[in-house]
């Protein structure tokens, strides 16, 4: 990566988070699917922030059950990341599976693949991983360091191999590829779903004829825009399970107490404490796994019925706005309107939707025309260019 595009990248402020839960307070009227007061699971790296209150498209969010605490739902995405993946391996009843990386996603996929049948020897690095292996299911722990993983495997298995064997680890390292390929037998599957480093030995992946895939993130519609910004869902009849319906499984499990969340839990604790708990999530030895931000509960109802007043009338206005005609809107367009240059990640979803229907959109300018033109689509800009000289013929318009 060039350096310049380096140093751009590391001034960029990113919101953070992408997995969450909360209470509708506000919805567009064209929505059939939710309403004020329901309680929802969020989700997406572009929306699903660590904030208050946020604003994601529906095929981002979905229903939370009756008997689904919001603190369980919270882990949707990530239940769903792994649901994908289990997907992706296909386990028979009876298969053993090894899964190399008991973080977070590992623990899950543990714990799925012991819902579908499966037989699972968790791997890991940390000695402390094991009785949370143990709690979701895993029925042999091995610890590397401590443990001969070879050994391990063909005293499990009979000698045989695993039959599948999922890759939930994080490193630049190749060794979790290689130790996993020799653990399968003939024509075993791997399944890849961290970003770790793979590089494929000729010599084992040919002789095993071993077969591998790729699970991407929650699944089918993930990183499209059309499906997850446009709302345009892939027919049942062609895609059974969606990015929306895995989200949907994974909070029915939770629903039917077969996701041991609470086994996975080791701290819950206020949105205040986030700054303090992510340097000990960074820390070496950590002894966190599942963690939950928790915003107040306890504020007083009338300073929260005062809020959801005030927002209601927001949305009220913009509704009124948007029915007076188009006729004001262009005296408006002429006499005050937004200009934008650089239409990123952060504008995209944090600044231009709260924007929508405040203010008149003039010209947006983006690096290439492709990516100007969907911003331009999508919020409703009058025109759109990919160099600020060309933006206007007759006058150059104010940047912000």
């Amino acid at each position: 990566m060039p350096w310049k595009k380096v140093r751009k990248q590391a001034r960029n402020t990113h919101a953070l988070g992408y997995s969450a839960a909360g209470v509708v307070v506000a919805v567009d009227a064209a929505n059939t699917r939710f309403r004020v007061g329901d309680r929802v699971a969020c989700a997406g790296a572009e929306c699903a922030f660590h904030a208050e209150y946020i604003a994601l498209p529906d095929l981002l969010a979905a229903p939370v059950p009756h008997g689904v605490e919001n603190w369980e739902a919270a882990y949707t995405t990530l239940c769903a990341i792994a649901l994908q993946a289990v997907r992706q391996t296909e386990p028979s009843l009876g298969d053993r599976v090894l899964v190399m990386g008991q973080g977070l996603v590992g623990l899950l996929v543990t714990n799925l693949l012991k819902i579908s049948g499966a037989r699972v020897l968790a791997v890991d690095l940390e000695p402390a991983r094991r009785p949370f292996c143990e709690s979701m299911g895993a029925e042999k722990t091995v610890i590397l360091g401590e443990q001969n993983l070879s050994d391990e495997v063909r005293a499990w298995t009979e000698g045989f191999g695993v039959d599948k064997a999922v890759i939930c680890t994080a490193t630049q390292s190749n060794a979790p590829i290689e130790q996993a390929a020799e653990s399968l037998r003939d024509r075993g599957r791997l399944v890849d779903v961290g970003t770790t480093k793979i590089e494929l030995p000729w010599k084992l992946f040919y002789e095993k004829e071993l077969e591998v895939r790729f699970s991407r993130s929650c699944g089918p519609g993930r990183y499209d825009p059309g499906y997850e910004w446009a709302g345009n869902d892939y027919p049942i009849g062609y895609v059974r399970w969606t990015e929306q319906r895995n989200f949907q499984a994974c909070l029915h499990l939770m629903a039917a107490g077969q996701i041991n969340l609470a086994g996975i839990t080791t701290l819950r604790a206020p949105f205040g404490e986030a700054l303090r708990i992510y340097q000990e999530l960074l820390a070496a030895g950590t002894k966190q796994v599942g963690v939950v931000l928790v915003y107040p509960e306890n504020e007083k109802s009338e300073g929260r019925e005062q809020k959801a007043e005030a927002r209601d009338q927001r949305l009220e206005i913009r509704g009124q706005r948007a029915e007076v005609g188009n006729h004001k809107s262009e005296i408006i367009n002429h006499k005050f309107r937004l200009e934008v240059v650089g239409a990123g990640n952060f504008a995209r979803t944090m600044l231009l939707p709260h924007l929508k229907g405040q203010i008149a959109f003039g010209t947006v300018v983006n690096q290439t025309a492709l990516s100007a033109n969907h911003v331009k689509t999508k919020f409703g800009f009058r025109t759109a260019a990919a160099d600020s000289a060309q933006s206007s013929p007759t006058k150059r318009p104010r940047w912000c």
